[in-house]
């Protein structure tokens, strides 16, 4: 038995060594694939698994609830942590709000109230926080901050609120619970005239919003409950940003699989091709027709091993990396991600694939008659497309044109792989591009987006009165190239009956222009008493268009009606009408204004002439421009996808070339012998793949934009955020002119230099066997 499985073995170790260019090849396309099959699924566990390992591990609350102590004693908040359905609580702990917090009396800490608990210690039964720098407080007159320190906000540094006594920052730390923004000793919270009581709880009925909901109201029935943090927002906002790449990052590997399913069955097939003389002498010397497959099999599979070895650490490394970098910004403890088991899984499927690539062509070998296989060995196959020739002669084409056009017709099967390849590759291109638009889209949806000049009122000046919103705008107004001039707040804003952390941007003055198109159902707000919220605040809390909710703001409480809603991931957004909401705004000096200039005005223009009109009024203008800072990044991973697709197209392209250079040398012998020049040469067979760039992208494009628009409906539903129409229909007949034009520049990259090769090839040494 070991006889033949060493002949097997040194047979393909022969066809390994002989045939570098597809070893190589089938190494570098099973590589690509596995390194984009594995970050995938690594992405994607980490996603189902990181945020509840690091619950559990810092033994997160399932809700955050802010008492008024004024209207209820720590006695009565304590005995709900022995109500129905809690199975764990802490607190309460006595709590503060800092207003217009500053440190080192310049840089605002926030831009609400800075929430600060007094606590003891980070550890406990819950809530277990985590130091990142520094230390715990010890002492009355320090206090930690939650987050990491940035610019002057770092330790040492002092925080100031108006009211209250000065506060050192001794150090940061991280909770995977929403709730406080800072930490002080419990001795240190009386002199910051706390008003509110905050309980953590754990309920056994917790899967959901409408779950946590009833478990509060039962835990905390009668008394006055300010506002509650529920987990769930901080695991959709988690989960929200690995859903980002997931469905990106799931097509792109499809894709990758496909081309090497594609490749990998070319190659082989081609090596059988072209080895019929091989294959003729392995069974002359007794090779069964099983040992034939197998030396086929084996000399795909060894590069493969290699390649998909490298592809499973390349992918690992960068699926633990993205997911350790998402881990920290959500300020997890603990880390998932891809395991090795996820890899060996991984790796399997690649391996498989490879495989039954491999085995249809191989199964061919293995069947070939040993005496026909030497025969065909020795000379071209007649026959084929020849039919096809003559009709092309017939056509008035140069020669080489016409015969690099029947070139395909001969090797349908090989033809058909690379064809499909190439329409992969086409595909790949136009979804990118369309990502490419949809993204941008997206990064511009904002108001900033629209926005042309920012414009802020300098609050101290020697003395000047202030000007007035009205004042402001009217100046704007009255400068040549002004469109439309707005200005915004945020403000933090309760909903009974929901949990805090909603934040209201309020619109004054002729703020349409500046909503933008991002709208997922419903209308845009027009005047006051009317609410768009973010798409997935609709769904998180179970809402539709024409419900109403009561937002209180300032003490006061209005009833808003939900009018429409705008496509973003962020659940605590909402937009209306300044006028909705009571009470005075904040004043000119704290509200950003925006402009939209005239078309053809020139944004920093604009802003120039302003500043020297507007100085003594003491208006400060500049341009905007967008933060895309995000869209770098996913637009370097888009990229780096398509290098490895249309890499992976175009090497299918080459090892097609080759093989058809090696099965037709009599032929290119004889056309050079009757006088058919390099250049001509080259001509052919570089028009033989153009043929098939020029089908694949009449078929790709339109398969690439299918895709773009699946993808694109699929991301917003998987972050919850909606996909707008203009995100999707972002295709025009110049940008589809660009991955047309993808299909036949890779074929003529591809078999540009095995054309080379082919019009190198000397007359004399290939017809000297004849």
């Amino acid at each position: 038995m070991d006889r033949p499985l060493s002949a097997v073995w040194a047979a393909a170790q022969g066809g390994v060594r002989r045939r570098k260019l597809q070893t190589v090849g089938i190494a570098v396309v099973v590589a690509l694939s596995t390194a984009t099959l594995v970050f995938g699924l690594g992405l994607l566990a980490a996603s189902n698994s990181m945020f509840d390992d690091a619950f559990e591990e810092a033994r997160g609350a399932h809700a955050t609830v802010f008492f008024d102590s004024t209207k209820t004693t720590t006695g009565e908040v304590a005995a709900t942590a022995q109500a129905a359905g809690v199975t764990a609580a802490a607190g309460p702990f006595q709590t503060a709000a800092l207003t217009e917090a500053l440190v080192s009396g310049e840089m605002p800490i926030r831009g609400g109230d800075l929430v600060v608990a007094g606590r003891a210690g980070s550890g406990g039964p819950m809530d277990r926080l985590t130091v990142t720098s520094g230390r715990w407080v010890r002492a009355p007159g320090e206090i930690v901050l939650r987050g990491s320190a940035f610019g002057p906000v770092r330790l040492g540094a002092t925080l100031t609120s108006p009211g209250h006594p000065p506060l050192t920052i001794v150090g940061f730390a991280t909770s995977i619970t929403d709730g406080a923004n800072g930490w002080v000793t419990p001795g240190q919270i009386g002199a910051l005239r706390p008003t509110g009581l905050q309980m953590l709880y754990r309920f056994a009925r917790a899967a959901d919003s409408p779950q946590v909901r009833q478990s509060l109201s039962a835990a905390t029935a009668g008394l006055p409950v300010l506002s509650y943090d529920s987990y769930l927002t901080a695991e959709q906002e988690f989960e929200r940003e690995f859903n980002e790449l997931i469905p990106f990052i799931t097509v792109f590997g499809v894709f990758a699989m496909a081309l090497s399913v594609f490749i990998i069955g070319n190659v082989v097939s081609g090596a059988v091709i072209a080895g019929f003389r091989h294959i003729g002498v392995m069974k002359a010397l007794g090779f069964t027709p099983a040992q034939v497959s197998a030396v086929y099999i084996v000399m795909s599979v060894v590069p493969a091993l290699l390649g998909c070895a490298a592809g499973l650490a390349a992918g690992h490394l960068l699926a633990t990396g993205v997911a350790e970098s998402m881990a920290a910004g959500f300020e997890l403890p603990s880390v998932g991600g891809p395991s090795l088991l996820l890899d060996a899984v991984g790796g399997g499927g690649v391996i498989a694939l490879v495989v039954l690539a491999a085995l249809v062509p191989a199964l061919r070998a293995g069947r070939l008659p040993a005496a026909r296989a030497i025969s065909a060995g020795t000379v071209s196959g007649r026959g084929r497309g020849r039919r096809v020739q003559r009709w092309l002669a017939r056509t008035g084409l140069p020669a080489p044109v016409a015969l690099g056009l029947s070139l395909p017709v001969g090797r349908p099967a090989r033809t058909v792989l690379t064809f499909a390849g190439l329409c992969v590759g086409v595909t790949a291109v136009t979804m990118g591009f369309g990502l490419y638009r949809s993204v941008m889209e997206n990064a511009t949806a904002d108001p900033e987006g629209h926005t042309s000049v920012s414009v802020r009122v300098d609050p101290a000046a020697d003395g000047r009165a202030r000007l007035s919103e009205q004042q402001v705008f009217a100046l704007l107004r009255a400068q040549p190239g002004t469109a439309h001039v707005m200005s915004y707040d945020n403000q933090p804003v309760t909903i009974p009956g929901l949990p805090s952390g909603f934040q209201i941007e309020t619109f004054t003055g002729d703020y349409g222009p500046f909503l933008g198109d991002n709208l997922v159902r419903g209308r845009w707000f027009t005047r006051p008493g009317e609410l768009v919220p973010s798409e997935a605040f609709l769904r998180l809390h179970h809402l539709d268009v024409g419900d109403t909710v009561s937002l209180q703001l300032n003490g006061d409480q209005t009833t808003v009606r939900i009018v429409g809603s705008f496509a973003h991931q962020d659940p605590g957004r909402l937009m209306l009408d300044a006028a909705s909401v009571s009470g005075p705004p904040r004043p000119i000096e704290r509200r950003p204004i925006s402009v939209i200039v005239t078309p053809g005005t020139d944004p920093a223009e604009y802003a120039d002439r302003l500043n020297a009109a507007a100085a003594s009024d003491g208006v400060v203008a500049g341009v905007t421009v967008p933060e895309t800072g995000h869209v770098a990044d996913e637009m370097s991973m888009f990229l780096l996808f398509l290098l490895i697709i249309t890499t992976t197209a175009a090497f299918g392209v080459l090892n097609s070339v080759v093989l058809s250079a090696r099965e037709r040398s009599r032929d290119l012998g004889v056309l050079k012998a009757i006088g058919m020049s390099p250049r001509q040469v080259i001509l052919m067979m570089v028009t033989s793949m153009a043929a098939l760039g020029v089908l694949g992208a009449v078929i790709g494009v339109p398969l690439g934009v299918l895709t773009h628009h699946g993808v694109a409906v699929l991301a917003g539903e998987l972050l919850g955020s909606g996909t707008p129409a203009a995100w999707i229909y972002v295709y025009s007949w110049p940008l589809l002119a660009v991955p047309a034009g993808a299909g036949l520049l890779i074929a003529v990259l591809g078999a540009w230099l095995p054309a080379g090769w082919a019009a190198a090839t000397h007359t004399a040494g290939v017809l000297r066997s004849e």
